[in-house]
């Protein structure tokens, strides 16, 4: 049986993933294991670099982690809610309590995902979020 972590998107997949982590070492991991994967990835080390480009806001999905000095990942889903900004959004976060998942919810985060996670369920939730937006 073949591995099914080991396909490549196919072509409704290219849009971009953009990660927003300010931990080098995730984002980079991130973008090397998505990229490994066929994805067009953008690593930003904060919510306002993110901003910063307006490329981010048509990506095909947004990973995003929660806790970051000074804007968290939620503070930045509700600015892109609020200018209309409509993209499926992957919540990671290695601290979750019930507020925080309430206001996930709100603001329409796709999925959240919990430190640590494993790769391939990120990759199909990834792929999943992405071909629901096609």
């Amino acid at each position: 049986m073949p591995d099914p972590w080991a396909r490549r998107p196919p072509e409704q997949l290219t849009k971009r993933i953009c990660i927003v982590d300010d931990d080098e070492w995730v984002g980079d991991s991130l973008k090397a294991l998505l990229e490994a994967f066929g994805f067009d990835v953008q690593s930003y080390s904060s919510g306002c670099e993110f901003l910063a480009d307006d490329r981010g806001r048509t990506a095909g999905c947004l990973v995003i982690d929660q806790h970051m000095p000074g804007m968290n990942g939620l503070d930045l889903v509700d600015l892109l809610r609020k200018e209309g900004v409509q993209m499926p959004t992957i919540l990671i976060s290695g601290r979750l309590d019930t507020k925080t998942r309430e206001r996930a919810g709100s603001l329409g985060v796709t999925n959240i995902v919990e430190k640590p996670f494993a790769a391939g369920p990120l990759v199909e939730l990834i792929r999943t979020a992405v071909l629901e937006r096609n």
